[in-house]
């Protein structure tokens, strides 16, 4: 079947992650890609281009030459979507900038994912993953670290110092983010016939992370001798680790199975609701769990947690992964015949649907489609003409119903939400209140509203508000929605227009897919918390919930693509994806089985890395961590500046990386962050400071910007809280005011009692 962007062309200039991401997710949903490779081929070549340009065909332009720019101007006037991700101004200095392209082509939409926005004083740093990073807190800090083997805070080497992850995060984030914008400005477009222009650049894209912990920032819990009880990685008897999400009851089944439950309340430990919240007996259950769970091996507690059905799961390495029955089965993972390395394991699909399957094919070869490129010349050039005013906010008039708690959920909520959709969140009426967190994060925008399911009239106005939606969205464990008649099976018979998207912790095709589980479980299974690695193999979790944000914005994705392909056909569609299809994603470009070793971007990972090379690598300045960006043939200015010896290029070769590195590191530290960061700057090489969140979370920029504003949080105080910037379309005024209570919104949906709760986590 044709993906809902069938007849949709790209023009992609991309390079490295982020642009070439944001067009593979529009190429997976049928749209017609044309990728423009530079003449020496891709900046990020190898493995990572089997991934990041598959099922798009390329050609190979120079744009620094009048008759290719004028090919790629050509192909613009013949696209519906143009996307790049340049510094601020090069596209318009080689007149394929969003100003001349829009003038011809009226209907383009046009999307550009820098580093810094065009307004932005950062503008013009070159924004490698590294730069980005470091300017938006997206590095840990090491001042201690906790130490899952001692279940204790222990101190590191160099307090302070920052913990570095190969993990284009920033990258990433922006280009699922732009793949959204990108959707919605197309189902826009259906209304009006007007193209735009979007700007996504990745250091704001990288605050849709961030955002959830400005507003709880307590979210990790407090400074103490132990966290949360039961949360963690515990190794197993036989080298592996079970990690553990903590809820009472799941202990208390799981010390049951094991055989111990009653040794436990013989020494007093018998009441879980005291184990959790008295610091002595917590300490005492902590060491006793600890012993416990390196008697069995990993398998053996999996095996338990899932008959409970606890959110558990055994740690596993990204090759594992790539072998996963789920996976496979899911097409979380794939197998593809790469025309250059031949058969490779790769990350699949990110989004699943019932009416139009994603389409993966392999990539080209690098300038193999040039032919039937340039035949697209001869095609005429796109006719938009403007049919209407575009003065509402794109799903203006688009009306959701959200089920949802914690945070993917509400996230693709408050996304739809700011783009202009009626949303109204039911919450369970839970008298403790475990509806996950509230605040304008998550739910401004929204009415929320308490009922309950298993009430029958709250039933009968849940039904009915399902009957006046266009979208519903989901994200509790498999099963739990479905057994009340209010899975996509039990109402898309009645309602066969409805877009209904599923977010869960696994993909809901493969085996695996009611197992329940969080963010943790999601880096668990899928290998990303290995790629931190940790001391003695210690699996390391990110600072961001990166997979639960992620998620959410995918969710997000799939409802305006099934939106798009509604407004074209009349028919909705069951649309899933979850937290192990992002965590997926997120190290895809390094997760690969097959291909040669040469081909594999270097991955630095543990405790004590600093980056990839002696000019990509976190340094010491006499005042703090900087991160340190310069290209190979910027060496010798970079030598220059620091006051080191210039060489010729084969003395360069010669030079051993941590001997450059040392000298780097020297040079470095005699001087302030400030001082090089200018410095430098004047050279165009980036030395961006590492900077903590709250320094972040007050950045001027991102304030003047809307990007940040100053709001009450989800702890009722006043914070910097994420904002919805300045987009293309206008915004609802109501994404502007404080939530309110969660439920706040129920008298006038209906006065109904409120019930304890029924869908479960």
């Amino acid at each position: 079947m044709p993906g809902a962007l069938d007849g949709v062309r790209v023009i992609d200039f991309g390079q490295y992650v982020a642009g070439p991401l944001a067009a593979e997710l529009l190429a997976q949903n049928g749209a017609d890609v044309v990728h423009i490779d530079p003449p020496t081929g891709p900046r990020l070549a190898g493995l990572p281009d089997a991934y990041l340009n598959r099922g798009k065909r390329r050609i190979n332009l120079d744009l620094t030459r009048d008759e290719d720019r004028n090919t790629a101007r050509e192909l613009c006037r013949r696209a519906d979507v143009v996307v790049e991700n340049f510094r601020p101004g090069v596209m318009h200095k080689l007149g394929l900038g969003s100003a001349e392209l829009l003038r011809t082509n009226p209907g383009l939409v046009y999307c550009s994912l820098p580093g810094f926005a065009a307004c932005d004083p950062r503008s013009a740093l070159p924004a490698w993953e590294g730069v980005v990073l470091a300017a938006t807190a997206g590095y840990r800090r090491l001042s201690e670290h906790w130490d899952w083997k001692a279940r204790a805070h222990s101190p590191v080497d160099d307090p302070g110092r920052p913990l570095l992850t190969a993990l284009p995060l920033a990258s990433n984030t922006a280009g699922i983010l732009g793949a959204l914008r990108i959707v919605t400005a197309l189902y826009r477009r259906e209304q009006t016939g007007r193209g735009t222009c979007l700007d996504v650049p990745l250091s704001e894209a990288m605050l849709e992370v961030i955002g959830f912990h400005l507003e709880f920032p307590d979210f990790v819990g407090p400074r103490e001798d132990l966290p949360k009880a039961f949360l963690g990685s515990y190794r197993c008897s036989d080298g592996g680790f079970l990690d553990q999400v903590s809820y009472p009851r799941f202990v208390e089944g799981l010390l049951t199975d094991a055989g111990v439950w009653k040794s436990w309340c013989a020494d007093g430990l018998g009441d879980m609701k005291k184990v959790f919240t008295d610091p002595v007996l917590k300490r005492v259950a902590e060491c006793r769990f600890v012993e416990l769970i390196a008697t069995r091996p990993a398998e053996y507690w999996e095996r338990i947690v899932l008959e409970l059905g606890s959110p558990a799961a055994e740690v596993r390495t990204p090759r594992a992964w790539l072998e996963n029955d789920h996976a496979r089965q899911s097409r979380t993972v794939v197998e593809l015949d790469d025309p250059e390395f031949g058969s490779l394991t790769m990350a699949g699909v990110a989004l699943e649907f019932s009416e139009t399957p994603a389409v993966l094919h392999p990539r080209s070869l690098v300038g193999g489609d040039a032919n039937t490129i340039r035949q697209l010349l001869a095609e005429p050039a796109r006719a938009h003409a403007p049919t209407m005013a575009a003065d509402e906010p794109p799903l203006a008039g688009v009306k959701v119903l959200e089920f949802s708690q914690v945070v993917a959920g509400p996230i693709s909520g408050r996304l739809l939400a700011d783009l202009g959709a009626e949303v109204v969140k039911i919450a369970n009426p839970d008298p403790h209140g475990n509806n996950g967190f509230h605040g304008s994060y998550t739910n401004r925008g929204k009415r929320t509203v308490f009922l309950d399911v298993q009430d029958p009239e709250d039933y009968a106005a849940i039904r009915a508000a399902v009957d006046e939606s266009d979208v519903t969205l989901q994200n509790y464990a498999y099963g739990a929605i479905e057994r009340y008649g209010l899975g996509y099976d039990g109402l898309q018979e009645r309602h066969p227009d409805l877009v209904y998207v599923s977010m869960g912790a696994y993909a809901r095709s493969g085996s695996w897919r009611a197992r329940r589980g969080h963010e943790n479980q999601a880096v668990a299974v899928t290998g990303l918390s290995s790629r931190y690695g940790g001391s003695d193999g210690w699996p390391i979790y990110q600072p961001y919930l990166v997979c639960d944000v992620n998620t959410g914005i995918m969710g997000a994705l799939g409802a305006v693509l099934g939106l798009l392909h509604r407004s074209r056909t009349g028919r909705g569609q069951h649309i899933s994806t979850s937290l192990t299809n992002v965590a997926t994603l997120q190290q895809a470009i390094y997760l690969f089985d097959g291909g040669p070793d040469a081909a594999r971007l270097p991955e630095p990972s543990g405790l004590d890395s600093r980056g990839w090379t002696p000019l990509q690598r976190l340094y010491q300045a006499s005042d703090g961590w900087l991160f340190l960006a310069a290209a190979p043939r910027q060496t010798n200015d970079l030598r220059a500046a620091l006051g080191l010896s210039t060489a010729t290029p084969a003395a360069l070769s010669d030079c051993d990386d941590e001997e450059f590195a040392e000298q780097i590191q020297s040079a470095l530290r005699r001087r302030t962050r400030a001082h090089w960061s200018a410095a430098l700057a004047e050279r165009d090489i980036a030395a961006q400071p590492v900077r903590e969140i709250d320094e972040v979370a007050n950045d001027p920029v991102w304030h003047q910007r809307g990007i940040l504003r100053y709001a009450l949080n989800g702890e009722n105080r006043t914070s910097p809280v994420l904002g919805a910037g300045s987009p293309p379309w206008p915004v609802p005024d109501r994404i502007h005011e404080h939530p309110g209570a969660l439920g706040a919104h129920t008298a006038t949906v209906r006065d109904l009692p409120r019930h304890a709760t029924s869908l479960e986590n």
